[in-house]
């Protein structure tokens, strides 16, 4: 089982993200079913692990936020780009949050992510796309941002592989509270 902890997007984001799509040579697109800010990507697991992450996940005490997606960039930073995404304006309440999920998921041996977070939606991905399209498309929409997305939970998905691309299925969701 594949699992993964991220922060849903309302359905209006998505459009927002979506009208971004247009014709390019090797993209593929994310659909809008596929869209989330990731958390935490744990992988494969056990089947006992789902249930017992859930209760630890449970355990996580946050206040709701809002956050900025602003800007359009791409992985691996500097070489030939495979993942095309919108970022997400510094925030301190969200490295918060993110920092948290790493915790419990390492409290439960889930080891830790090695790279620092770098929070964004996917977008698409590239298979031989060229450097210079890719920066052509980035340069189109440098002034792209949508403000103010209130978000009130986070979900534990399930992801599951198909020739298609990745199905992801919620398995808990947790909303974001202060300390009652």
């Amino acid at each position: 089982m594949r699992l993964f902890i991220a922060i849903p997007l309302r359905e209006g984001v998505k459009r927002k993200l979506l009208d971004l799509r247009q014709p390019i040579d090797g993209m593929q697109w994310q659909s809008q079913e596929q869209m989330h800010l990731t958390l935490k990507f744990v992988g494969e697991v056990d089947k006992t692990t789902p249930s017992e992450l859930r209760g630890e996940l449970d355990n996580i005490v946050h206040p709701a936020f809002t956050m900025t997606i602003t800007g359009i960039g791409y992985f691996p930073e500097g070489k030939q780009p495979k993942v095309v995404w919108a970022g997400v304006k510094e925030n301190t309440t969200l490295q918060e949050l993110h920092q948290k999920v790493e915790d419990h998921c390492e409290k439960m041996g889930i080891a830790p992510e090695n790279r620092s977070y770098k929070p964004h939606v996917t977008i698409g991905r590239t298979k031989n796309t060229s450097k210079r399209t890719v920066t052509s498309f980035i340069n189109q929409h440098k002034k792209f941002a949508i403000p103010d997305i209130s978000v009130s939970e986070f979900v534990l998905y399930e992801s599951k592989l198909h020739p298609d691309g990745a199905r992801h299925y919620p398995l808990q969701t947790y909303s974001l509270r202060s300390d009652e």
